[in-house]
């Protein structure tokens, strides 16, 4: 995370339990890329840090960072850490215990107006929420709406797949879609649903507007209602025999079209 945002904390609610740990606990987060982009980026969401004996070396900055931002260290042996993150996870030597994930207010985005947004509806895998997440940070979008119901969250699984990039961007949740949706009208962004046998091409679609890219289902796509909300619905032309992308693949296809068009 960047220094002039606030320190995020995790909400989570289906957390990483499992199943051979020895009770349920706290959400971990394992493997060096993951742990060490947090250490970096926002310390302060370890609660405890466990690294395998031996390693301390290695991720002596990640321990230094850990526990100036309050957070405690575990040295541990691989049994142990096979306890914490299941014996079937490769935790690669480190693995922390994060804190509850709290989300940007809507009205912080709506204020602070970027452009454009990802508005996410319907993707209840977290590793595919944490691939549009990746997609949509290395496009340069900064800002990112996850519907609070039948959407996953921002959870270890979903931080591991984006491979970092859900430091760099300002996450927030609403509760209402077709309300956010008409909340985001009046800030004066155009509302476009990506979807297959849409009115408009990506490649058509004008770039020069305010835009809010809103994203479904892994399958069904983006909801009826939330369709009939959207000003336009924007479609990737398929050249061969598929009739889909998959949604994080999608979006990175017309989030990469619309900053390059933009220049």
């Amino acid at each position: 995370m960047i220094a002039a945002m606030k320190p995020r904390r995790w909400h989570n609610p289906r957390p990483h339990r499992p199943r051979d740990a020895e009770s349920a606990g706290p959400a971990i987060v394992y493997g060096v890329e993951p742990v060490r982009e947090m250490a970096a980026a926002a310390p302060g969401l370890v609660s405890l840090l466990y690294v395998r004996a031996g390693l301390e070396e290695r991720f002596a900055s990640e321990i230094a960072s850990v526990r100036s931002a309050g957070g405690r260290v575990a040295i541990s042996d691989e049994a142990a850490l096979a306890r914490v993150v299941g014996r079937e996870a490769r935790h690669q030597g480190i693995a922390a215990a994060v804190r509850d994930y709290a989300y940007a207010p809507f009205e912080e985005i709506l204020e602070t107006r970027p452009d454009p947004i990802v508005l996410v509806d319907g993707v209840t895998d977290p590793r595919n929420l944490g691939a549009l997440m990746r997609s949509a940070e290395g496009a340069g979008v900064r800002a990112i709406v996850i519907a609070r119901d039948r959407t996953a969250g921002v959870t270890p699984a979903a931080v591991k797949a984006s491979a970092g990039a859900w430091v760099h961007l300002r996450i927030a949740q609403c509760g209402n879609v077709a309300q956010a949706i008409e909340d985001l009208k009046e800030a004066g962004y155009w509302i476009a649903a990506l979807a297959p046998g849409g009115d408009v091409s990506i490649y058509q679609l004008d770039v020069s507007r305010r835009l809010v890219i809103v994203v479904g289902a892994e399958g069904r796509g983006v909801r009826e209602i939330v369709r009939k909300r959207s000003d336009m619905t924007v479609s990737i032309p398929m050249r061969g025999r598929v009739e889909s992308l998959n949604v994080s693949v999608a979006a990175a296809v017309a989030l990469f079209e619309i900053m390059r068009r933009r220049g």
